[in-house]
């Protein structure tokens, strides 16, 4: 039997703020199953885990988990419902991007009985990584980055990032809740296959009631690990990852490092439980989202099938027309506006935030420091801004523009309304394209190096060869001619 030791955070966040978190709306109502919509849309190259290519096509009538889409990093997307394949074509996303990208739809119906993976007696660490791949599983907590390719061979801690610290989300709340054993038995079966020792969850003290599910799931649960729970005070952004591993781990990651450079792998706990479904055989074709803002009536938790279009889940709660309100992808801080509502959910998609306008005139810097209070990574939003805005990146990048989050901690507080992390994520976009650009540059220049020093190598062995020909040749020349007097005389 699994032990449980609960303890406070001692490690104060550094930064941060205290934003009105709207959480107690959606958690009024029990979760529920969503309806089946009557189409489903998968993008090809942003449903997770990068580009890929479709392993259906037109026409072909696919059961709940026929894999549809196959990534380049091994990740395969499976149907989240029955259906049939009707288009394979360009659609709106919801994506910071704005642009369409091919998708691939299927009309659904009941027809036949679902797919599963097949089951296995004992697992293995490579088998558990492929069963990752073949269930879809990426990390649900917004990055969306593969799961399996964090399960090194050198780690020794597993962190389960229970904070869920954004304003209006509660999707991850919900989840520990209602799925808490899956959650525990995923983190162990992680930690049995990783040979992992150290099994810690962070949480913020505004979740009780997720707490109390998951100390009863820890206290059936036959595995004889260990669990560190870790309650850190209600402050944004304490679910960073970096943050949350100071606060419960009391380990500062520096900059340029990565967790799993220390050791440590870090998990949604929904991410878990989809490993724990996926050793059942299930592979990832729904997820919790929270449906939530000043806009919806009937702000909620839903159990989404992937592909879902937004317009269906919004409508559900009650939602009939949007004028001119504003939709955003995540949270208020962290999240990304959204025009196109018959975008598809994704498995990243974590809330659904529909509200009026809140933009605001923008106004020049008053240099007042309050973005620099509030940020969690202790830069200097000011001076990073002044340089990202005036094209000074290599500055910015001296800066430590590299180690910004993203949170937004700097936008919420800034009197003047100024867009800080969009600028600064601009800046990091640039600062990689310039980086991308620069090794392309010096691969060519490589390759040309090399193709000279071929062409000079080639033409120095060409000449030695003439060389040596003509010397053989006068050689024989001489043979004869001293032959030839030879026999004249």
């Amino acid at each position: 039997m699994s032990e449980c030791q609960l303890r406070q955070s001692t490690h104060p966040l550094v930064g941060g703020i205290h934003p009105e978190t709207h959480k107690t709306e959606s958690l009024k109502q029990q979760c529920m199953m969503l309806p089946t919509p009557p189409e489903l849309i998968f993008p090809l190259h942003f449903s997770g885990g990068g580009p890929g290519h479709a392993l259906v096509s037109v026409g072909d009538r696919v059961q709940q988990g026929t894999p549809i889409i196959q990534t380049e990093s091994g990740i395969v997307h499976a149907a989240s419902r029955a259906g049939v394949v009707t288009a394979i074509s360009e659609h709106p996303l919801a994506h910071p991007s704005q642009g369409p990208s091919v998708c691939l739809f299927i009309r659904t119906d009941s027809a036949g009985p679902s797919l599963t993976l097949p089951l296995r007696s004992s697992w293995t660490a490579e088998a558990l990584r492929q069963r990752a791949m073949e269930a879809g599983i990426l990390g649900l907590g917004g990055a969306g980055f593969p799961s399996h390719q964090k399960w090194g061979d050198t780690l020794h801690t597993l962190l389960i990032n229970g904070a869920e610290c954004e304003p209006y989300l509660t999707a991850d709340d919900t989840l520990m809740q209602q799925d808490a054993d899956a959650v525990i038995q995923g983190a162990v079966a992680l930690a049995e296959n990783l040979n992992l020792t150290r099994i810690v969850i962070g949480i913020e003290d505004n979740k009780p009631d997720a707490l109390e599910q998951l100390k009863k799931a820890i206290a059936e649960s036959s595995s004889s690990y260990l669990f560190e729970v870790v309650v850190v005070p209600t402050k944004y952004p304490s679910g960073g990852e970096r943050q949350l591993i100071w606060l419960t781990l009391g380990l500062e990651i520096g900059s340029g490092r990565r967790p799993v450079d220390h050791g440590i792998v870090v998990h949604n706990p929904g991410t878990l439980a989809a490993l724990a479904h996926s050793i059942d055989g299930n592979p990832l074709i729904e997820r919790v989202v929270t449906v939530t803002g000043d806009a919806v009536p009937a702000p909620q938790n839903v159990i989404v099938p992937i592909g879902t279009p937004i317009r269906h889940i919004l409508n559900h709660a009650g939602v009939d027309s949007y004028g001119d309100l504003q939709l955003t992808v995540g949270g208020p801080l962290m999240g990304f506006t959204v025009h196109a509502t018959e975008a598809p959910v994704v498995k990243t998609t974590n809330c659904l935030l529909l509200r009026a306008p809140t933009q605001q005139p923008i106004e020049p810097c008053i240099r007042c420091g309050l973005c620099a209070e509030a940020c969690p990574v202790q830069l200097q939003p000011q001076r990073l801004f002044q340089m990202v805005s005036h094209g000074a990146l290599a500055a910015a990048g001296h800066e430590g523009l590299a180690d910004c989050i993203e949170c937004a901690a700097c936008n919420a507080v800034c009197p003047s309304h100024i867009p800080l992390a969009s600028w600064f994520q601009h800046g990091r976009y640039s600062l990689q394209e310039e980086a991308q650009q620069t090794a392309i540059a010096d691969q060519a220049r490589q390759r040309f190096e090399a193709r000279q020093a071929r062409l000079t190598r080639l033409a120095q062995e060409q000449e030695a060869r003439r060389k040596a020909r003509r010397t053989q040749n006068s050689d024989m020349l001489a043979k004869v001619r001293a032959a030839r007097g030879a026999k004249s005389e």
